[in-house]
C-alpha cells in the first residue's frame, strides 16, 4: 500500500492574502464575537438579573428560565449543527449557525419585557410566576 503525506503547511503560508481569505477572517470573526457575547457575559448578567428583579422588573422565576433556556438552546444547537455538519459539511453549518444565532440575537434585542421573554421560551415557568 502506498502512503504519502501532504505537507500543506508551507505552501499555505507562500500563498497572498486574497479576498477569500479577508471573507474567511471576518466570517469567523463574526461567529466568534456573537459567541462570545453570548457566553462570556453570563457571570455579569447574573448578577443584573438579580438587581432586576430586586428592583420589581424580572423575577427570580424569570431569571431563572432565562439562563435554563440558553443552555438548553446551546445543548440542542450542539446536536443539531453536530448532525447537520455531518450531512451538508463544515462551511454550511457554520455560515447556518451564524445566521441563526444573529438573527435570534438581533430578536431578541426587541423583546420588551422579561414575562414576554417568558412567555416565548417557557410558558410553564412564566406563568407560574404570576400566581
Amino acid at each position: 500500500m502506498l502512503t504519502s503525506t501532504v505537507n500543506a503547511g508551507p505552501r499555505l503560508d507562500r500563498l497572498p492574502i486574497s479576498g477569500f481569505h479577508k471573507r474567511v477572517l471576518w466570517l469567523i470573526g463574526g461567529g466568534m464575537f456573537l459567541d462570545s457575547f453570548d457566553i462570556y457575559p453570563a457571570g455579569g448578567v447574573l448578577g443584573v438579573l438579580g438587581a432586576l428583579a430586586k428592583s420589581g422588573w424580572s423575577t427570580m422565576q424569570l431569571n431563572a428560565a432565562f439562563l435554563s433556556s440558553t443552555f438548553i438552546g446551546m445543548l440542542i444547537g450542539a446536536f443539531t449543527a453536530g448532525m447537520l455538519g455531518d450531512a451538508k459539511g463544515r462551511k454550511f453549518t457554520y455560515q447556518f449557525n451564524l445566521a441563526v444565532f444573529g438573527l435570534a440575537s438581533i430578536a431578541g434585542a426587541f423583546v420588551p419585557t422579561p414575562e414576554a421573554e417568558g412567555e416565548l421560551a417557557t410558558s410553564p415557568l412564566s406563568r407560574e410566576s404570576h400566581h
